[in-house]
């Protein structure tokens, strides 16, 4: 709360404003609350108005209504602040409303369905991702792509290759100065058909011998799908390889207690 974190205005002012535009867009242009919030302003002119007329960046602002509680928060006449009283009460009722009538609902869903998967396929299938431990057998593989095969493994000259100085093709300074000192062989990614979703991510990739030979982080196009159903032929998890995690240690960040703590010698 009193943290003096960085705040953007520019972010802010974009964040709030495209959140305008979609409950404009949503509830439509004649929705009491659309009309009472924008008036005749627009999402773009409204938040620029909140977001540059507020204190709430100031950690001491932020404080003084923590340290005043309610009363405090009842009193401020910052723009935000009147912004949020006066939507809490119907937000409250519409997230009270959506956690009976939607979330109770699915959560009852989800049991009923889990507990017939498991009377018809009992233990021969592996459990879904619950938040509970779990062993996914997989091999590393790649994909055909439009009658294009993907290879399996990337390399990180393919990361100074696509580079192009711009976002998302801007490769760090840090990295681009390190350049003449990097191996550009160093496999860098792999994918593997192992059955992940959201929320895996940092789960370890676990060879036969029982060494680590990647961390899960992401999952091509076609995994998007892998909440639902798993497509053997096109989904593939993507693991980042040991092998750039060390030579970035090494190379780039000069990270030497912490390679000898994970045991690689700097």
């Amino acid at each position: 709360m009193g943290a003096p974190v960085p705040i953007y205005p520019e972010l802010e002012r974009l964040t709030l404003s495209f959140s305008l535009e979609r409950m404009r867009e949503w509830l439509g242009p004649d929705a009491p609350i659309v009309r009472r919030l924008l008036g005749s302003e627009t999402p773009d002119e409204l938040a620029a108005r909140l977001v540059d007329g507020s204190k709430l960046a100031d950690p001491a602002a932020r404080l003084a209504l923590w340290n005043g509680g309610q009363a405090a928060i009842d009193a401020s006449d910052d723009p935000l602040i009147v912004l949020a009283r006066s939507l809490d009460a119907e937000a409250r009722a519409l997230r009270k409303w959506h956690e009976d009538e939607i979330e109770a609902v699915v959560e009852a869903a989800h049991e009923g369905i889990a507990r017939a998967r498991f009377a018809i396929y009992g233990t021969s299938v592996y459990p879904d991702a619950t938040f509970t431990l779990r062993l996914n057998f997989g091999s590393v593989q790649g994909w055909d792509e439009s009658g294009v095969p993907v290879e399996p493994f990337t390399h990180l000259e393919r990361l100074f290759e696509r580079a192009t100085g711009q976002p998302p093709f801007a490769v760090p300074a840090s990295w681009a100065a390190a350049r003449p000192r990097l191996d550009l062989a160093t496999p860098f990614n792999l994918s593997t058909n192992s059955d992940i979703v959201g929320g895996n991510s940092g789960s370890p990739l676990i060879a036969a011998n029982g060494h680590i030979v990647g961390l899960m982080f992401d999952g091509n196009i076609h995994s998007i799908s892998g909440s639902y159903w798993f497509d053997t032929e096109k989904n593939r998890a993507i693991a980042v390889h040991p092998a750039i995690i060390k030579e970035g240690l090494t190379k780039v960040y000069r990270a030497d207690a912490l390679l000898r703590e994970i045991g690689g010698k700097p």
